[in-house]
């Protein structure tokens, strides 16, 4: 930490005038600047006191601001010396990170023009003190980070991502940290549109530019490119060439599988926008990706809604898909009751469109979902109370068993061990489905395949 007299020698850029007058003048801001940096040399000695004794943030916090000395801290953020300046964006970073009234003092005493200026002045290590003190106060509450955004509080954030090399990897992961966070809201992104250069070209290069996977700052790009990308904005993050660096991010299995999540809606928004970019998904290990998110159980069901937009591909693909281990994995997601029941859902709509689109085909690949015991999981959800997700059922298990092939003896002899029928006699029976479609094909199918079945139960 700087002694009390070391912002006279180093610290200033302007070279000293020779007159009189202006002598004067320099020697009056000389001292008053010695002033100021005893005040700020007694703050880091209370604060590193306070930090020896053990004493919580928000104690060393309130304390710094009981003593009066906070809003000289922040004037001293402009200061000539770069050095002294450093040092008290170090004591803000501890203020602002308390409780929330201690951050809002920060940004009351005008902190926020002088961090972004500091900042935007500063290379390589030094900015990560300046950064991190405009990161506590865009994390602690919906009205600061307003705020901030509206003052232009993260150009220095965007600055960094702009140049990742220059940057210390902390310094990265904290301007992409404030960059997805500060795109979580709706709100927060409208204001952003207006107060902020477009972040989405920055971040499509940022993410092309990184090769490790894991690293903490792709996990924010990647989560903050899927809130900024919008169905409307989806062609220009398809023409950037990104998707197959998405396929690698979405089997990356790390300790915030969040970045997994992220990635495959990034992937599903392109290929529901473009479905002509299945194939070059594929042929990028876009299946083997779903494996991995399915098998480890990080992403299961944003893995199923991509393995649906394979299922309605074309032929070539749907066979391809039919035709992988990824099957087998779809058919114990659903007969998993450890997993959410919106993963069991979706795994089972994508072999339900599987068969579908299969039977509209060729039948005779029908074989490897039989063997997968596809038809079993189609039977097993059956008894949910959700008629969108029954009637999509319905439709592929009434395509296993509609068509003549080699194995539809047994197709219907799977689907009745596994209790095919006793469900479908309970659909008809159930207050949701009485009236509409889905009782209609209940009933159908009883009559067609099992009419000894098909009689309503007397009362």
């Amino acid at each position: 930490m700087n002694s009390p007299d070391s912002s006279t020698g180093k610290g200033g850029t302007t070279p000293r005038q020779e007159n009189g007058g202006q002598d004067q003048a320099d020697q009056a801001e000389l001292g008053q600047y010695l002033t100021r940096d005893q005040k700020i040399e007694s703050a880091n000695k209370i604060h590193r006191l306070i930090q020896l004794v053990g004493r919580p943030a928000k104690n060393s916090a309130q304390m710094i601001i009981d003593s009066g000395i906070l809003p000289t801290i922040i004037e001293m953020l402009s200061s000539r010396d770069s050095r002294l300046a450093s040092d008290c964006a170090w004591i803000l970073i501890n203020v602002s990170a308390g409780m929330s009234e201690q951050t809002s003092a920060v940004v009351a005493g005008g902190a926020i023009p002088k961090l972004i200026t500091l900042s935007c002045s500063m290379l390589n290590e030094a900015r990560i003190r300046p950064l991190t003190t405009l990161r506590n106060i865009l994390a602690d509450s919906s009205g600061l980070r307003e705020l901030l955004i509206k003052e232009g509080g993260l150009e220095p954030a965007l600055e960094v991502l702009e140049s990742p090399e220059r940057y210390s990897s902390k310094c990265v992961d904290t301007a992409a940290w404030m960059i997805a966070r500060a795109t979580e809201e709706e709100s927060d992104r409208l204001i952003l549109q207006a107060k902020t250069k477009p972040m989405l070209p920055i971040l499509l290069k940022f993410i092309l530019s990184q090769n490790e996977d894991t690293a903490e700052s792709v996990t924010s790009a990647i989560k903050a490119l899927r809130s900024l990308t919008r169905y409307e904005m989806i062609d220009q993050v398809i023409n950037s060439g990104i998707l197959p660096r998405l396929i690698p991010l979405s089997r990356c299995v790390t300790e915030n599988n969040g970045m997994q999540g992220d990635a495959l809606q990034l992937l599903h928004r392109i290929l529901f926008k473009r479905p002509e970019n299945i194939q070059a998904a594929i042929e990028n290990g876009l299946l083997d990706a779903l494996q991995v998110c399915i098998r480890t159980r990080t992403a299961v069901t944003p893995a199923c809604w991509l393995a649906e937009r394979v299922a309605w591909g074309s032929i070539p693909q749907v066979t391809t898909l039919v035709q992988s281990p990824l099957i087998f994995l779809l058919v114990e997601v659903v007969f998993d009751e450890t997993l959410p029941i919106k993963s069991r859902q979706e795994a089972a709509r994508v072999l339900s469109s599987s068969v579908r689109r299969i039977t509209a085909s060729d039948p005779h690949l029908l074989d490897p979902l039989l063997k997968a015991r596809c038809i079993e999981a189609l039977s097993e959800m059956l008894p949910l109370d959700d008629g969108s997700i029954t009637r999509h059922l319905l439709l592929g298990i009434d395509s296993f068993i509609r068509i003549e092939w080699g194995c539809q003896g047994e197709a219907m002899a799977r689907f009745k061990a596994s209790d095919g029928i006793h469900h479908l006699r309970e659909i008809r029976l159930k207050s949701w489905a009485r009236e509409g479609p889905v009782k209609g094909r209940a009933q159908e199918m009883l009559r067609t395949y099992f009419p000894e079945w098909s009689k309503y139960p007397r009362v």
